[in-house]
């Protein structure tokens, strides 16, 4: 059942995924559904995305499958990009009338939606469907908030420098084993007149993520699960100096040349054509890319890498941790028809659905019947691999920190990467609203 496969996990406020799903509960503050539609009524579902060209077209199959083999349920699909969505999102969820299915995050994203009370309890369908016995029980326990499930994971995203392996041939590089040697390869770059890493932080999560890895590495991971969660005391909440240390990483990103100029002016597309069109050797992505490089045709032409070990006495966490975190599908709790959704998201996951998914997009699917070794991409393989090899998980910053302490964090990179800001300022920026949100919270 999937109580028992999910008491298996722990999830620590970092993300690294770590607690478990146990038996149902009451969505908090929540109304309850209308229920089951009368016989033969039409039921129309909403399903707002956050999406790209080619997951558009995966998700329209899919939807043309689900309503050929369900004509009584209707899926009106509506995708949005990346931040559009998310400003569309948290309008729309605390309306009248939210999506009846939407895209989500794990972490604080979910989490503060339960708290707000906007979320179905998942936990029965999970019964229904052997949801426990079918996906990964990490991404699962990622949706659980107090032994609660609450969204169904459908995709495993990790970070990874993309590199050129003709370019790397060319200009005589290796891939790098430490940080420092990192460094020095970017240098390398620089001094042949072009930046080592395609970057796009117009929107700023493309730097939240670069912090994400570096906070863990330098601060470790017990000092970021008590200030994450503001379980730590007031007078030592984000004062470790692992966060500062983290910023001078980046700082050293910049001066190395690792980075062009005008980043915070970049949007992540225009990175991603940097790369594509060789004007860098190396990107620092999502594998939500890997699609686009297939459509580029550069399948199999790219390696690629983790983050590097820092081998400094400064760091102070993990090095074998992987920057990643699963993304899923959750449902309105005011939603007229929870069992059709519930039944939509069980096709989303199911064993065909995730191999389309893999073929169709390249994305790392949370059930491990779905990738084919002898088929799949190389790099998904290496991806599945690699992520089986790493000792814990750190989720990206913006999703696990509280939202207005993450818009902090969000603009504090922008300024210390333009240079308006320090990294000892950025952080005291970050602890004066998590001090604030913290007392809020003891009132």
């Amino acid at each position: 059942m999937f109580q028992r496969f999910v008491r298996l996990m722990v999830v620590l406020a970092i993300g690294v995924v770590m607690v478990a799903c146990a038996a149902p509960a009451a969505a908090p503050g929540g109304a309850e559904p209308a229920g089951v539609a009368p016989a033969g009524e039409r039921q129309v579902l909403d399903l707002w995305f956050n999406s790209d060209d080619l997951f558009n077209q995966y998700n329209e199959k899919i939807i043309a499958e689900f309503e050929a083999a369900n004509p009584d349920i209707d899926i009106v699909y509506s995708p949005y990009p990346n931040e559009a969505y998310k400003t569309n999102l948290q309008v729309a969820i605390g309306s009248d009338d939210p999506p009846d299915i939407f895209f989500n995050w794990a972490g604080d994203d979910t989490g503060r939606y339960v708290r707000e009370g906007h979320l179905l309890d998942l936990t029965p369908y999970a019964d229904q469907y052997a949801w426990g016995e079918q996906l990964s029980p990490a991404m699962l326990a990622a949706f659980s908030v107090d032994d609660t499930l609450y969204g169904v994971p459908y995709s495993q995203e990790a970070k990874y420098f993309y590199y050129h392996t003709d370019m790397f041939e060319e200009m005589g590089l290796t891939v790098p084993t430490t940080f420092d040697e990192l460094l020095a390869l970017c240098t390398t770059v620089s001094d042949a007149g072009m930046p080592a890493l395609a970057f796009g932080n117009q929107e700023r999560w493309e730097g939240v993520h670069y912090m994400t890895i570096f906070n863990q590495k330098m601060a470790g991971e017990d000092t970021l699960a008590a200030d994450y969660s503001l379980s730590n005391d007031p007078d030592t909440l984000f004062t470790d100096p692992g966060y500062v240390e983290a910023f001078k990483r980046l700082q050293a990103m910049q001066e190395a040349g690792c980075f062009g100029d005008a980043i915070n002016s970049t949007t992540p597309d225009a990175a991603l054509i940097q790369f594509v069109n060789k004007q860098t050797p190396m990107y620092y992505q999502g594998t939500w890319i890997m699609g686009a490089l297939k459509d580029n045709g550069l399948e199999g032409q790219y390696g690629m890498f983790r983050m590097p070990p820092m081998t400094d006495a400064a760091a102070k966490g993990n090095q074998n941790f992987v920057l990643a975190g699963p993304v899923g599908l959750e449902v309105s709790n005011k939603t007229q028809y929870p069992d059709a959704a519930a039944k939509f998201l069980d096709f989303y996951v199911s064993q065909p659905s995730q191999q389309a998914l893999l073929v169709d997009t390249n994305r790392i699917p949370v059930r491990a019947d779905a990738v084919d070794r002898e088929t799949a991409a190389p790099g998904v393989v290496a991806v599945a691999d690699d992520l089986a090899t790493g000792e814990g998980t750190a989720l990206w910053l913006d999703v696990v920190l509280e939202n207005s302490i993450s818009e902090v964090y969000l603009n504090a990179i922008q300024e210390v990467l333009a240079g308006t800001k320090t990294p000892e300022e950025a952080v005291q920026a970050v602890r004066e609203q998590a001090l604030k949100v913290q007392a809020e919270m003891a009132e």
